[in-house]
């Protein structure tokens, strides 16, 4: 009788390893798929295909998916400037997407009767896995024993040590996740609302004590609100990105330039897609740099109406993208409105990386609304040509009179 085959979603961690040795000892030929979205360094592609092999794969796939996700999920964040809850740039979130559909262009291809994945049933990425591989593939069967079984990390750990298999300390404390928008950081902190990370959590980025002194200015430059080049304030490439570079290099440049400067750190808190309130550290330099530089770019050619609608509108769409709503003809809609609010969204602009701040210095661009401004006579705190000091105290009368009607509409009628 021939095997079933399931095709497992597999970064080589804690969860997937215990995943893959639990479903070849129940007869399951297991396929590893090991989709790479940024969170693959030199050399670990091959410790991943290693690990998979030793735990008994019969088969291993990486798939590297850093260019479609920056097109289709990195390029319309930074447009939407979005950030979950203000302050989180959906990490890993965001690229369960492109991981969970890459999962089942290989499951197809091999003729796969299942797909697997290693999230508990505490957090979000169940859902997002599931979402989109029902989508996509209906017909196949979805088996996720971390989650059905909820098991501790403890417990999984037990299980593969008392098989003969290593399990590192580090991975058995936290749960990190790395990609192109950056790293995510679960351990015992996160659990609760008070305790921070320690620094031996934290995976590539410096502390803003042990950052340089001396900071680093940037000049970023945009064309259409993608940005196109990075350069140091001397107008020399940051190392990696330039002509011929993929088009996530800038990104992926960013988040170790930051990293060196103690820029992107933080832990994020709020309501998970499923109802719970969960925490989670970050480190996603890059991410927060482009966004600030990009917000600093809007605000010098977008109109105050379309940065208001921008801000809506863009963080429906992110809140979205981050809950696995991809499917939707809605989604469509609202990357349709953000490019087309991308058009004069063409400039450079200033940025300082010092001791984990991001400070924009400043911006150009052939569509500044205030150059525009300057040409018509008008100077912000200089007066202006363009009107009169009689329309000037006109205009100051009219738009005082609304205030005034209703304060006076507060108070009972005289006599």
């Amino acid at each position: 009788m021939t095997k079933r085959k399931i095709v497992l979603a597999f970064s080589g961690g804690l969860d997937t390893s215990y995943a893959l040795v639990a479903f070849r000892e129940k007869g399951w030929d297991v396929v590893t798929a090991n989709i790479d979205t940024g969170g693959l360094h030199s050399g670990e592609g091959e410790a991943v295909k290693a690990r998979a092999e030793e735990l008994g794969a019969v088969e291993h796939h990486v798939v590297d998916a850093r260019a479609e996700l920056y097109d289709r999920v990195v390029t319309y964040a930074i447009k939407a400037n979005y950030l979950r809850n203000g302050a989180y740039p959906s990490c890993v979130g965001a690229e369960r997407l492109i991981q969970a559909e890459k999962v089942v262009e290989v499951a197809l291809a091999v003729g796969a009767d299942a797909v697997a994945h290693g999230s508990t049933g505490a957090g979000a990425d169940h859902v997002r896995y599931d979402a989109v591989i029902r989508a996509l593939a209906p017909q196949l069967e979805i088996v996720t024993p971390i989650r059905d079984e909820r098991l501790t990390r403890e417990e999984e750990t037990e299980y593969l040590r008392s098989r003969g298999y290593q399990v590192s300390e580090k991975v058995k404390k936290y749960s990190i996740n790395e990609g192109l928008i950056g790293t995510s950081i679960g351990g015992e902190e996160t659990y609760g609302s008070w305790e921070y990370l320690p620094e031996d959590a934290w995976t590539y980025t410096r502390s803003i004590d042990a950052a340089p002194a001396q900071g680093v200015e940037l000049l970023l430059t945009f064309e259409k609100g993608e940005v196109v080049s990075a350069t140091t304030a001397g107008g020399e490439p940051i190392e990696g990105t330039g002509p011929g570079a993929p088009n996530y290099a800038i990104l992926q440049a960013l988040n170790v330039l930051g990293g060196e400067h103690g820029v992107g750190r933080g832990i994020h808190m709020g309501s998970t897609m499923v109802g719970n309130l969960a925490r989670v550290g970050f480190e996603a330099p890059g991410m927060l740099i482009l966004i600030a530089a990009h917000r600093e770019l809007e605000k010098l050619v977008l109109s105050n109406r379309q940065q208001a609608t921008k801000a809506t509108l863009g963080n429906t769409y992110g809140d979205l993208l981050h809950e696995a709503v991809y499917f939707d003809p809605i989604m469509d809609d609202f990357r349709a409105f953000l490019d087309s609010s991308q058009t004069r969204v063409t400039g450079t602009v200033r940025v300082l990386l010092h001791k984990g701040n991001i400070v924009p210095l400043g911006s150009k661009s052939p569509y500044s609304l205030l150059d525009a401004a300057t040409r018509q006579g008008v100077v912000y705190g200089h007066g202006s040509s363009a009107w009169t000091g009689e329309q000037a105290r006109a205009f100051a009368h009219m738009y005082a009179m609304p205030g005034s009607i209703a304060r006076i509409a507060g108070q009972p009628a005289a006599g």
